[in-house]
Protein backbone atom coordinates (compact mmCIF):
# COMPACT_ATOMS: atom_id res chain seq x y z
CA UNK A 1 0.00 0.00 0.00
CA UNK A 2 1.38 2.91 -1.08
CA UNK A 3 1.48 6.36 1.02
CA UNK A 4 -0.80 9.63 0.50
CA UNK A 5 0.79 12.60 -0.90
CA UNK A 6 0.81 15.85 -0.14
CA UNK A 7 2.23 19.24 -1.33
CA UNK A 8 3.93 21.53 0.66
CA UNK A 9 0.87 23.81 1.88
CA UNK A 10 -1.22 20.82 2.48
CA UNK A 11 0.89 18.47 3.84
CA UNK A 12 1.91 21.87 6.71
CA UNK A 13 -1.61 22.36 6.87
CA UNK A 14 -1.81 18.78 8.18
CA UNK A 15 1.55 19.09 10.76
CA UNK A 16 0.17 22.64 11.92
CA UNK A 17 -2.99 21.25 13.30
CA UNK A 18 -1.41 18.15 14.43
CA UNK A 19 -0.05 20.54 16.77
CA UNK A 20 -3.19 21.38 18.56
CA UNK A 21 -3.11 18.02 20.26
CA UNK A 22 -6.54 16.85 19.70
CA UNK A 23 -7.71 13.68 18.19
CA UNK A 24 -7.48 12.95 14.10
CA UNK A 25 -10.89 12.46 13.93
CA UNK A 26 -11.85 15.63 16.14
CA UNK A 27 -9.42 17.94 13.77
CA UNK A 28 -10.97 16.49 10.40
CA UNK A 29 -14.39 17.12 11.67
CA UNK A 30 -13.53 20.34 11.98
CA UNK A 31 -11.93 20.92 8.82
CA UNK A 32 -14.85 19.14 7.25
CA UNK A 33 -17.11 21.73 9.02
CA UNK A 34 -14.98 24.60 8.37
CA UNK A 35 -15.40 25.52 12.38
CA UNK A 36 -11.67 26.52 13.44
CA UNK A 37 -12.71 27.90 16.24
CA UNK A 38 -11.36 24.98 18.90
CA UNK A 39 -7.97 24.52 16.80
CA UNK A 40 -7.17 28.23 16.19
CA UNK A 41 -5.75 28.98 19.53
CA UNK A 42 -4.37 25.22 19.99
CA UNK A 43 -2.14 25.33 16.80
CA UNK A 44 1.26 26.58 16.58
CA UNK A 45 0.56 29.05 13.28
CA UNK A 46 -2.52 30.01 13.64
CA UNK A 47 -2.37 32.62 11.21
CA UNK A 48 -2.22 29.64 8.62
CA UNK A 49 -5.26 30.38 6.22
CA UNK A 50 -6.84 26.74 6.92
CA UNK A 51 -9.68 27.80 4.04
CA UNK A 52 -7.72 28.32 1.49
CA UNK A 53 -5.26 25.31 2.05
CA UNK A 54 -8.24 23.60 2.29
CA UNK A 55 -9.18 24.65 -1.28
CA UNK A 56 -6.01 23.80 -2.47
CA UNK A 57 -6.54 20.40 -1.35
CA UNK A 58 -9.76 20.33 -3.22
CA UNK A 59 -8.38 21.65 -6.64
CA UNK A 60 -5.25 19.27 -6.31
CA UNK A 61 -6.73 16.42 -5.21
CA UNK A 62 -4.33 15.71 -1.61
CA UNK A 63 -6.33 13.21 1.06
CA UNK A 64 -5.79 15.95 3.62
CA UNK A 65 -8.11 13.01 5.68
CA UNK A 66 -6.12 10.15 5.03
CA UNK A 67 -3.06 12.16 5.55
CA UNK A 68 -4.12 12.43 9.60
CA UNK A 69 -5.97 9.11 9.30
CA UNK A 70 -2.47 7.00 8.35
CA UNK A 71 -0.17 9.63 7.41
CA UNK A 72 1.77 10.49 4.50
CA UNK A 73 4.82 11.80 2.57
CA UNK A 74 5.53 15.16 0.97
CA UNK A 75 5.65 14.88 -2.83
CA UNK A 76 7.98 17.47 -2.58
CA UNK A 77 9.64 19.45 -0.19
CA UNK A 78 12.25 22.97 -0.50
CA UNK A 79 14.63 23.39 2.25
CA UNK A 80 12.10 26.39 4.14
CA UNK A 81 9.62 23.35 3.93
CA UNK A 82 11.66 21.00 5.87
CA UNK A 83 12.54 23.92 7.88
CA UNK A 84 9.25 24.40 8.77
CA UNK A 85 8.40 21.04 8.98
CA UNK A 86 10.94 20.31 11.65
CA UNK A 87 9.69 23.29 13.67
CA UNK A 88 5.86 21.81 13.68
CA UNK A 89 6.59 18.05 14.49
CA UNK A 90 9.44 18.27 16.39
CA UNK A 91 10.38 21.90 18.18
CA UNK A 92 13.21 22.57 15.95
CA UNK A 93 14.52 25.61 14.84
CA UNK A 94 17.09 27.01 12.49
CA UNK A 95 19.82 28.89 14.45
CA UNK A 96 18.30 28.00 17.66
CA UNK A 97 18.51 23.75 17.53
CA UNK A 98 20.55 23.14 14.33
CA UNK A 99 22.25 25.01 11.73
CA UNK A 100 21.72 25.80 7.75
CA UNK A 101 24.59 25.33 5.45
CA UNK A 102 23.53 25.60 1.88
CA UNK A 103 21.06 22.74 1.36
CA UNK A 104 21.70 20.66 3.90
CA UNK A 105 20.43 21.47 7.97
CA UNK A 106 22.86 19.97 10.07
CA UNK A 107 23.38 18.85 13.73
CA UNK A 108 19.45 17.95 14.52
CA UNK A 109 18.95 16.54 17.48
CA UNK A 110 16.15 14.00 17.24
CA UNK A 111 15.63 10.11 19.04
CA UNK A 112 15.85 7.26 16.62
CA UNK A 113 11.56 7.57 16.66
CA UNK A 114 11.69 10.84 15.46
CA UNK A 115 14.41 10.31 12.95
CA UNK A 116 11.86 6.97 11.69
CA UNK A 117 9.09 9.16 11.57
CA UNK A 118 10.84 12.00 9.56
CA UNK A 119 12.32 9.47 7.23
CA UNK A 120 8.58 8.50 6.12
CA UNK A 121 7.83 11.78 5.46
CA UNK A 122 10.39 13.47 3.80
CA UNK A 123 12.72 10.36 2.18
CA UNK A 124 11.53 10.46 -1.33
CA UNK A 125 13.58 13.86 -1.79
CA UNK A 126 16.13 13.87 1.41
CA UNK A 127 18.55 11.88 2.90
CA UNK A 128 18.70 11.48 6.66
CA UNK A 129 22.14 10.79 8.32
CA UNK A 130 23.41 10.25 11.65
CA UNK A 131 26.34 12.23 12.45
CA UNK A 132 29.53 10.55 13.84
CA UNK A 133 30.34 12.24 16.67
CA UNK A 134 31.81 11.37 20.10
CA UNK A 135 28.80 13.59 21.90
CA UNK A 136 25.93 11.33 20.74
CA UNK A 137 27.78 7.99 22.66
CA UNK A 138 28.49 10.36 25.81
CA UNK A 139 24.34 11.19 25.63
CA UNK A 140 23.83 8.08 26.36
CA UNK A 141 23.44 7.11 30.74
CA UNK A 142 24.00 3.58 31.41
CA UNK A 143 21.11 1.06 31.07
CA UNK A 144 19.06 4.23 28.18
CA UNK A 145 17.59 2.44 25.31
CA UNK A 146 19.04 3.39 22.11
CA UNK A 147 15.64 4.14 20.70
CA UNK A 148 15.00 7.43 23.63
CA UNK A 149 18.50 8.73 23.05
CA UNK A 150 18.91 12.29 21.20
CA UNK A 151 21.28 11.50 17.67
CA UNK A 152 22.77 14.57 15.50
CA UNK A 153 21.08 13.96 12.08
CA UNK A 154 22.64 15.75 8.71
CA UNK A 155 19.31 16.27 5.84
CA UNK A 156 21.42 16.63 2.60
CA UNK A 157 19.05 17.36 -0.98
CA UNK A 158 20.84 14.37 -2.61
Amino acid sequence: MSRTQLSIPVGLLVENVLTSGLPGEVIIERLQRRDYSQLLPLVKESAMDFDERLQTAADIGDDWEKAIRQGYEFKFLHINGLKRLLDFRFDRKVDRDYVQDELSLKHIHLTVQEIEVLQSLIGRQWNVQVEETEAAEEGRTEGESSSHIPVRIQLKFP
